[in-house]
């Protein structure tokens, strides 16, 4: 493997590594701008004269889609306490007008 290869695949997980951390603490609104760092550094990657591997390409996407199923149980668990807190309000509410 290429030294070039090494450091973009190092650049990548490090940009993936940064979105992870914003996800794991609820500041994914913050990640477009990574995210977008990361689809060009990936295109880069891919179009240059050193081209990921098929195996760097696929540890990749398993990193992209393990932070996916942190972001989706992240959003679920916020979509849930949304709902209970107005359910609870509801609840208050009509208590209150008793």
């Amino acid at each position: 493997m290429a030294l070039e290869q090494i450091g973009k695949a190092e650049y990548i997980n490090q940009l993936l590594s940064r979105i992870e951390l914003l996800v794991q603490s609820n500041n994914a609104d913050e990640a477009p701008p990574i995210m977008d760092t990361l689809n060009s550094e990936l295109k880069r990657w891919c179009e240059s004269d050193n081209p990921p591997t098929a195996e760097q390409l696929m540890v990749v996407q398993a990193n992209i889609n393990n932070i996916s199923k942190q972001a989706n149980a992240v959003k679920n668990e916020s979509s849930k306490a949304i709902i209970k807190q107005k359910k609870t309000g509801k609840a208050i509410s009509a208590y209150k007008s008793v």
